[in-house]
């Protein structure tokens, strides 16, 4: 697979994802805390989830998604994905290792990031060395 492909795929796939959390975090704050049993029960807790998932994740998203559309910005998108994934993940083996196993579903999440900062930060490389021949 080509290294355009590869960052396509990856700034995109990463972009959608942050993209459809976001927007669900925004629009149904209470539905997206149901997996981690976590129930919001004042302006205040509705409040930090809208913001700091919902409105965080959607500028993650545009940030991730003009790597798609702007040559100049591609590389400090994939960067970016590598970077914040690659920190998402380890914050999560962390507490896999100091508080036990998640539910399933923050597993698959751990192994979409893995995957997404892997992908990203291989195309990335690659890309690099191609615009310097």
């Amino acid at each position: 697979m080509t290294s355009g492909k590869l960052g396509t795929i990856a700034l995109g796939g990463a972009g959608a994802m942050m993209l459809v959390v976001g927007g669900l975090h925004l629009v149904a704050p209470q539905m997206m805390m149901e997996a981690p049993a976590i129930e919001l029960t004042s302006a205040n807790h509705h409040h930090v989830i809208r913001a700091a998932y919902g409105g965080a994740y959607l500028g993650i998203a545009a940030l991730f998604l003009l790597g798609l559309v702007s040559r100049a910005r591609r590389a400090f998108a994939l960067l970016a994905v590598s970077v914040l994934f690659a920190g998402f993940a380890f914050g999560r083996l962390v507490s896999i290792v100091v508080d036990g196993l998640p539910v399933g579903l923050y597993l698959g999440v751990l192994a979409f990031e893995l995957t997404f900062a892997i992908l990203a930060f291989v195309a990335n490389s690659q890309e690099a060395e191609t615009s310097h021949r």
